[in-house]
């Protein structure tokens, strides 16, 4: 059991992060090697305590951040992300992974808890700790032993037989594979912290998010890489036309470079990376204040709709920026063919679907 016991985990239930929390372990990595993996921003970097963030995260003039928080273990660095998720997200998981392994908990009393187990850029096991018979993962049963060990109920045969408080003995899961978990007085004072923004983080777009019309789709499966390249910088652009944005420095340059294939990698302190988190700050404003009663009257309607645009924006231009010309196209496309009024364009999507149906092999 490698010194882990129940007493060490009982923490996770008495509220001292609250009821949403993800917990992510990763071995061998340094604090700032492992926030920056989760995309964390490096000159906001510093010692905080719980309460300190949480009365950020709650500040509309502060932009709504989301923090993490690096506590070293030894072996093993977890991540702490109070009222977040991100750890618990494959593509984040994979990305900390690379190079050795990973392990997160995921604490959600509002929608699902988690358990994720990666190794070197893959999901081994992933579960729903509440059902753990439903696995998933290239080897998804790779821990039924310590599974059993732990007290996930591996019998379930409906959602009758769920297990309550579920997290707790996924903790103590990943316990037994890291050999250490957090103690509640490690996280009464200071850590090492930063706001997160995932833009920034290695994690891919993912593929999943884009066009639904199966001759769209149909078109994108069939073209060759340089055309989706193409695609995906053309359709970026014309969003940065659409809302007065393609002047932004250093956009065309790296939208270019992402087109030809070169790798591209915007550093949160550049000009442009400064624009993005601009960006994704007043698009966070829009979207939280609506449920903030003390901040949802300092935007306008108008105001309002321009934010949700830009955050709609930033990450098309994240997706045009990855290095998978499929993924980049499809998530790229979204806007054009998913997203509100302003940012559609019948005439430019059917014109994409023609170039891509013409240039296609």
């Amino acid at each position: 059991m490698l010194g882990v016991t129940d007493d060490d985990v009982a923490w996770a239930d008495d509220g001292t992060l609250g009821e949403v929390f993800c917990l992510t372990f990763v071995r061998g990595l340094d604090e700032t090697e492992a926030l920056s993996r989760l995309g964390a921003l490096p000159d906001e970097l510093r010692p905080r305590t719980l309460d300190e963030a949480t009365e950020a995260s709650g500040s509309f003039a502060a932009g709504y951040p989301d923090f993490a928080f690096a506590l070293d273990l030894g072996e093993w660095m977890v991540l702490i992300e109070p009222d977040g998720f991100q750890g618990s997200l494959t593509g984040p998981l994979t990305a900390l992974s690379r190079g050795t392994e990973a392990v997160s908990v995921q604490r959600h009393d509002y929608a699902d808890h988690g358990f994720s187990y990666a190794v070197d850029g893959t999901l081994v096991t992933g579960f729903e700790p509440t059902w753990p018979d439903q696995r998933w993962g290239s080897e998804p049963d790779r821990l039924l032993g310590r599974m059993r060990a732990v007290g996930l109920d591996l019998d379930a045969e409906d959602d009758d037989d769920h297990v309550p408080g579920a997290y707790v003995p996924a903790l103590l899961l990943a316990g037994l594979i890291t050999g250490a978990v957090p103690h509640a007085d490690a996280l009464a004072g200071e850590l090492p912290s930063a706001p997160v923004e995932p833009w920034f983080g290695p994690a891919p777009a993912s593929p999943s998010h884009g066009p639904s019309d199966p001759a769209m789709v149909a078109a994108l499966d069939a073209a060759p890489p340089q055309l989706l390249r193409a695609v995906a910088a053309r359709e970026t652009m014309r969003l940065a036309s659409v809302l007065d944005l393609d002047g932004t420095p250093g956009l065309a340059d790296a939208v270019a470079a992402a087109e030809r294939g070169e790798p591209v990698t915007v550093a949160p302190g550049s000009d442009l990376g400064m624009h993005v988190r601009s960006w994704l700050t007043r698009s966070r404003q829009a979207g939280r204040s609506l449920n903030d009663p003390s901040a949802r009257s300092k935007m306008s309607d108008d105001e309002r709709t321009a934010a949700h645009m830009l955050g709609w924006f930033a990450q098309a231009l994240k997706a045009a920026l990855s290095p998978d010309p499929h993924a980049a196209a499809r998530a790229a496309l979204r806007p054009l063919t998913q997203g509100p009024p302003l940012l559609r364009d019948p005439a430019e999507e059917a014109a994409i679907l023609q170039t891509l149906r013409g240039t296609a092999t």
